[in-house]
């Protein structure tokens, strides 16, 4: 078995810090609610409803009874068309409903699971496509072990499950979705029980998937942790699926304190991270005109973020039958077209240099590099037909292009500053990427 000291040596896999953008879907009887699809996430719905003479429970049996009829094809067709690399599934969501026929059964709530296996056909489909697949799993909330949910903090906070038996109940669905789907990633939410072997599951789960991810939310709370620092763990919940962009340390991510995680995850509220490794910035699209990202805003948010060495996770929740709302569409597919033209410039790669800059005329820059090839982002459309980058110095022989672009260019280093003529004017776009290889001198 591993030590914790072993696995504070594991390097990060690389097919993570390469994939640069993954969509994570959030699904259950909450969808069933009958309100304006992805307005609300799963923590208000189930907060409102729970309790309510059966209300919520009726929400499963709907949802069940549309699972007949469910096509994955239509869940994963706008996955596909966004471009990402890699597919995030809810195992289970804080109602502690399971999203696959789990031979370890809710010992509080009877049949509380669906019998079609959704997170099978999920991770087939997912897989078929070239994804990679993994799971997100609420371990540090299940409203059906204890306590009403609200979306008080400190009520929220206090019904987190501490016992033993939720502690193996936890782990015996980790241990069976590990064997079944040999997931890329494990997305633990919230946290883990305290008396919960996570060093043997996470042992176990190498063995069994070499190149897997383990997130940052596995920590675990001393017996005697108290409401007042559950307020942390609360608000950190609530993030997942805030309108606002994600920009929140690494660290401050991480609901509980970890002993081992291969990805940290940043928030919604501050500045990005400064840190080598593997991070994920996680943004949620709302299906409302009023909180939902522009096509342009997700682009140069996706540059953002790969320019300081991150992931995009983009939340979404479907519709009762599986699809996606129109905004949340017509986002994806905007998102997976513009990296049609430019994923050069994104997947794979690292950052470069400075991470970022500005041109002469005040469009902002981000840069990335791949092998012997660095890539200026810029996050706006040049006016004119001459671009000119400041504080680089090409190589006399440096070959430049910009991507997608039917014109040519010439360029021509004039002190510290490198001129780019277009034969054209770029066309309106929410980036333009300007390749230059070999890579500038620093």
């Amino acid at each position: 078995m591993l030590t914790w000291e072993s696995l504070a040596e594991r390097p990060a896999p690389p097919w993570h810090e390469d994939a640069k953008l993954g969509i994570m879907i959030h699904w259950g009887p909450y969808a069933a609610a009958d309100r304006e699809p992805g307005t609300d996430e799963p923590l208000q719905v189930i907060a409102e409803l729970w309790g309510r003479r059966g209300r919520y429970d009726a929400l499963a049996r709907i949802f069940r009874q549309g699972l007949r009829e469910w096509d994955p094809s239509v869940t994963l067709g706008a996955i596909a068309a966004s471009g990402a690399r890699y597919l995030i599934v809810s195992a289970k969501h804080y109602d502690g409903f399971a999203l696959w026929p789990a031979r370890t059964k809710n010992p509080r709530k009877r049949g509380w699971q669906v019998t079609r296996d959704v997170v099978g056909e999920l991770a087939a489909g997912a897989r078929a496509l070239g994804l990679r697949f993994g799971l997100y799993y609420s371990a540090g909330l299940d409203w059906t072990f204890g306590g009403t949910p609200t979306s008080g903090l400190v009520d929220l906070a206090a019904v987190i499950p501490r016992t033993r038996i939720y502690a193996a109940y936890v782990d015996a669905h980790w241990r069976e979705l590990i064997s079944r789907y040999s997931p890329s990633m494990l997305w633990n939410d919230v946290g883990s029980p305290a008396t919960q072997d996570l060093l043997a599951l996470f042992s176990d789960y190498y063995a069994a998937v070499p190149d897997g991810v383990v997130n940052d939310r596995f920590g675990q709370p001393a017996a005697q942790e108290s409401v007042s620092d559950g307020l942390g763990i609360a608000r950190a919940v609530r993030r997942l699926f805030a309108p606002r962009a994600a920009r929140l340390p690494v660290r401050a991510g991480t609901i509980l304190p970890v002993k081992h995680a291969d990805s940290r995850t940043a928030g919604p509220e501050a500045p990005f991270p400064d840190l080598e490794g593997s991070w994920e910035c996680v943004r949620g699209l709302e299906e409302t005109e009023e909180n939902l990202l522009p096509v342009s805003a997700l682009v140069r948010l996706l540059c953002d973020v790969t320019a300081r060495g991150g992931n995009l996770l983009l939340g979404v929740i479907p519709r009762s039958d599986g699809s996606l709302g129109p905004l949340q569409t017509a986002r994806l597919r905007g998102l997976g077209e513009w990296l049609k033209l430019n994923g050069e410039a994104i997947f794979g790669t690292r950052p470069w240099g400075d991470r970022e800059g500005v041109t002469e005329d005040g469009i902002e820059v981000r840069f990335t590099s791949r092998g012997m090839t660095a890539y200026a982002i810029l996050l706006g459309t040049p006016a004119g037909r001459t671009i000119i980058l400041p504080s680089l110095r090409l190589l006399p022989y440096a070959g430049l292009r910009v991507l997608g672009s039917i014109g040519y260019s010439t360029w021509f280093q004039e002190g510290k500053d490198v001129h780019i003529r277009l034969t054209e004017p770029l066309r309106e776009s929410p980036a333009h990427v300007i390749s230059m290889t070999p890579q500038p001198r620093a």
